[in-house]
């Protein structure tokens, strides 16, 4: 069968060679080609035919793209025939006869098979200025494959702004809108006159031209307003001057880039939700396009820009105003409260999605303490409780968990809100209960009022049978429940009885209360509750024999047992649910990063640290709280490496050095995670190389890494992506390593393009560290007790250029003999030495208990040889543990000393010496 085909196939290119290469025999090649049991030499004859069919410059077009195809999927098949094949096709595009769309359509084939040669900025700009349509098309669409300069490409990007035909002039403001995301351009008339070019395309009768031409504007607008404060004011009205457009995408497209304002003066923004501007801001002007004459864009433009977009017929336009107002109301506590009176009129929009948007914006408000509800809009905002739509009632209720209520009228009317939504929707109970808790806690003094007044309400009814299966009854029991553990102080306590006729239903409240409590620890607490008689509920605190815990955001609260070995059982669970809790936090605060909110993740990754000093630094735990602090370090400066990736408009203010002490500390942080413990698992040492390789990509995407870059980084990080996939593959490779080991792949220059490293850089999420066994990771810890010298004023003699001898106690905790120990002295970072400590010769284990049980300790004199010629000078000196990694190699080595990276494992001691001492 092979054969026959392979000679229907010859027979017919041969018959009409001259002519045009049918279509027939290609049907024949791509059934020899597609069948994996067709032998080498067959293939080889329908390689060397379709090569002479692409040298025939009759053929039209359309065969070549067919023949094109044909060789793609003969060098993906037949790995053994790609370079065969990329011959034919290179040898194809540098023929004069290839017509530009076919020549495209080659370079498109040797890109797709990594091929070398043809991504070069050349072959770039010989298609680019081409008047074929599809072929500059097709370039600005991959010209993320070429290696281009930025500054040559960023040149043609600007000059095909002006190409006569839309859908060039569309990619190529695209272009420039990615390439300002990517590199920093520091001539700001560079930026501007971007800037202004793209305002001048805001009036370009395409409405895709328009929809680029505001993401261009918002992009370079940016960079402006980082070099100069004014222009922030500038680039929102200038935004706000395109919500009123014809076309539904670019007025989307202008709230979008709205929404990505990071500061704008309050008077401009409460002019967006105003008819009317003052008669200041009617005389005040921004820079407007540049054209013939420099135009003047009025302040005016961005009146009633708000209620224009809410009001929009279409709901794609209501929504992306609603998104904007999110972001834009956490800037101005004036604008947020105007903000809030025309929200709640969207609430009674016909579209789900722009009901849900203003929920999430005051939601957003609510988070930032920027939420002002007044009564008149609480009653139309309580009303959306009733929605049919459990995911609005959801939102409505998420809104109530977190907002602070003033007065009791606001409250009342919450709560009853809430249980009439509970009694038309039965099966929301779970989360109603939950949300009354929460309430609660926060308002003790409004549950303890409110209870009075219905406290009759709850007793049995004559006869003594309890009606607490309506919603009503049973929503106050759990009301009256929260008050005792509120964060408020003096709250009277609540009739015991309610405790008690709370029991009867705990198993719809333990049901509600999951994220509070499980049901064991809610039966002790209302049997608790039920006996305590005292009028302050602060008492409960002070003297019960029971314990109980309520977790309360991140932490949990443990109330101590008057029982010694209660409370040390219960001090175990605080330390290990706590790590738990922190672990658990982490893993929520990634997609913060990716809206660009670093200082939001810093204050909570700065509770979280707090939360572990909180915890006992001499427990059995010690080595798993010392790891997990290193790794809140670490996310945090990976979260700032990736934040200014990522977003940046915040280079601009930057310098090189900021990006240099950032890596260099995080490179000092991982180090000490992975030589300082011992014990690590598989995923552990996965998870500090995966940080590792994060690191390298971001030096490449660095704001001279497009110039200044060294090749040396860029094999390191070869090496390390190669490293991670020979790993042990037990452990799973993120999405991050393989599209980086892809892009990796795919370079095949030595000085690419920084931002083809920020698309695996964004696949980039860090993996969950899971609380380790109890004991099982150790830290190797030094403890040097000096002997003299360390107290400035009482040195110790030297003379210039004749050694001193140190002298030490030193301890030291969870080293094995296959550590590399040193201790390691140097004086002003210039003259530095090391003297080696072999564990196998100093110091007897200490046995005076089990925690110390892996400790060594001994006395030392260490001699420093490179006494400087001053009068006086200070020694600095610490115990050192050596990288024993090649990857870890010193660039300097010191003569007898560490041939590798070394780790700091005590805190410095500094020695004092001077000639005038006695």
């Amino acid at each position: 069968m092979e054969k026959q085909l392979l000679a229907e196939f010859e027979l017919a290119a041969i018959n009409q060679l001259d002519s045009h290469f049918p279509f027939q025999a290609l049907s024949f090649a791509l059934s020899l080609v597609s069948n994996p049991s067709t032998t080498r030499s067959s293939l080889s004859s329908v390689l060397k035919t379709l090569t002479l069919s692409l040298q025939n410059p009759s053929h039209p077009h359309i065969h070549h793209r067919a023949v094109l195809s044909v060789l793609h999927l003969l060098s993906r098949r037949h790995p053994s025939l790609r370079q065969d094949a990329i011959t034919a096709i290179r040898s194809f595009s540098l023929l004069p006869s290839t017509s530009t769309r076919s020549l495209a359509d080659a370079l498109s084939v040797l890109l797709s098979l990594s091929a070398t040669d043809v991504n070069s900025e050349s072959a770039f700009l010989s298609l680019v200025f081409r008047p074929c349509i599809s072929v500059r098309l097709w370039l600005l669409r991959n010209v993320s494959r070429f290696v281009i300069r930025p500054s040559v490409l960023f040149t043609v990007l600007f000059g095909l702004t002006k190409d006569p035909y839309p859908n060039i002039r569309s990619p190529a403001l695209d272009g420039l809108s990615v390439l300002c995301k990517c590199i920093v351009v520091e001539d700001e008339n560079l930026v501007q006159g971007c800037y202004f070019r793209a305002v001048e395309l805001l009036f370009d009768p395409e409405d895709t031209v328009r929809c680029s031409a505001v993401c261009a504007v918002s992009e370079c607008g940016h960079l402006l307003e980082k070099g100069r404060g004014d222009w922030s004011d500038t680039l929102f009205v200038q935004l706000c001057s395109m919500v009123r457009d014809m076309s539904v995408k670019v007025r989307v497209k202008a709230f979008h880039s709205l929404e990505n304002v990071d500061t704008v003066s309050t008077d401009i923004l409460l002019l967006t939700l105003s008819k009317k501007a003052s008669p200041a801001m009617k005389e005040k002007n921004f820079p407007g396009q540049f054209t013939a004459k420099c135009l003047k864009l009025p302040a005016s433009s961005a009146a009633f820009a708000f209620v224009n977009g809410l009001e929009d017929e279409f709901y794609e336009v209501r929504s992306s105003a609603c998104r904007a107002l999110k972001r834009l109301t956490i800037l101005s506590a004036d604008f947020a409260g105007e903000a809030v009176k025309i929200l709640v009129d969207v609430l009674n929009d016909d579209s789900l999605d722009v009901r849900l948007q203003a929920l999430e914006a005051m939601h957003n408000m609510a988070m930032f303490d920027c939420l002002k509800v007044q009564e008149t809009h609480l009653k139309l905002f309580i009303s959306t409780l009733m929605d049919s739509d459990s995911l609005i009632r959801c939102a409505v209720r998420r809104i109530l968990k977190i907002t602070k209520l003033r007065t009791l009228a606001l409250f009342r009317t919450s709560i009853d809100g809430l249980i009439k939504s509970l009694e038309l929707y039965p099966q929301d109970e779970a989360d109603v209960f939950s949300i009354l808790f929460n309430v609660g806690k926060k308002h003790g003094k409004f549950v303890v009022n409110m209870m009075h007044e219905v406290s009759h309400l709850i007793q049995p009814s004559f006869g003594g049978k309890w009606s607490f299966d309506n919603a009503k009854a049973s929503s106050w029991l759990v009301l009256a429940i929260s008050a005792p553990v509120s964060l408020e102080k003096q709250i009277c306590s609540i009739q015991p009885i309610i405790f008690s006729y709370a029991v009867t239903i705990m198993g719809r409240i333990s049901h509600g209360l999951t994220d509070v409590m499980d049901q064991n620890n809610l039966l002790t607490y209302l049997s608790i509750c039920s006996r305590f008689t005292f009028a302050s509920a602060a008492e409960f605190f002070n003297g019960e024999e029971c314990a109980f815990h309520v977790k309360q955001g991140d932490a949990y609260l443990i109330h101590k047992a008057i029982d010694e070995g209660s409370s040390e059982k219960i001090f175990d669970l605080e330390r290990i649910e706590s790590l738990t809790a922190v672990l658990q936090k982490v893993n929520e605060i990634w997609p913060l990063l990716e809206l660009g909110l670093m200082d939001r993740v810093s204050r909570i990754l700065g509770c979280l640290k707090a939360e572990l000093r909180r915890l006992d630094s001499n427990s059995q735990c010690r080595g798993e709280l010392i790891f997990i602090s290193y790794f809140l370090d670490a996310i945090e400066l990976i979260g700032r490496m990736w934040v200014r990736c990522m977003f940046p408009k915040e280079l601009y203010t930057y310098q090189t050095g900021d990006w240099g002490l950032l890596f260099d500390k995080l490179d000092t942080i991982l180090k000490e995670m992975r030589y300082r413990f011992i014990g690590l698992t598989k995923e552990d040492e996965f998870l500090i190389m995966e940080f590792k390789l994060v690191m390298d990509t971001a030096k490449l995407c660095t704001v001279g890494a497009c110039c200044h870059h060294n090749n040396d980084d860029l094999d390191k990080l070869r090496s390390g992506a190669q490293q991670l996939l020979h790993e042990d593959r037990s452990v799973s490779l993120s999405r991050f390593v393989t599209e980086l080991y892809a892009c990796l792949n795919g370079s095949i220059s030595t000085d690419p393009n920084p931002f083809l490293f920020l698309m695996p850089l964004r696949e980039f999420k860090p993996r969950r560290l899971d609380l380790p066994p109890r004991g099982k990771l150790k830290c190797i810890e030094a403890l040097m007790d000096d002997l003299g010298g360390t107290d400035f004023q009482n040195p110790l003699p030297f003379v210039p250029g004749l050694p001193v001898g140190v002298s030490f106690a030193i301890t030291i905790h969870n080293a094995s003999p296959e550590n590399r120990l040193w201790v390691k002295m140097s004086v002003e970072q210039m003259l530095t030495q090391f003297a080696y400590l072999d564990m196998a010769e100093l110091g007897e284990g200490v046995d005076d208990d089990d925690a110390a049980a892996e400790a060594r300790k001994f006395k030392i004199v260490v001699p420093f040889h490179k006494t400087p010629k001053a009068r006086c000078f200070q020694l600095r000196v610490c115990v050192v543990v050596e990288c024993l990694l090649p990857e870890c190699a010193q660039t300097n080595k010191s003569i007898g000393g560490p041939k590798h990276d070394v780790v700091h494992i005590c805190e410095e001691k500094h020695v004092y010496f001077s000639m005038s001492a006695p």
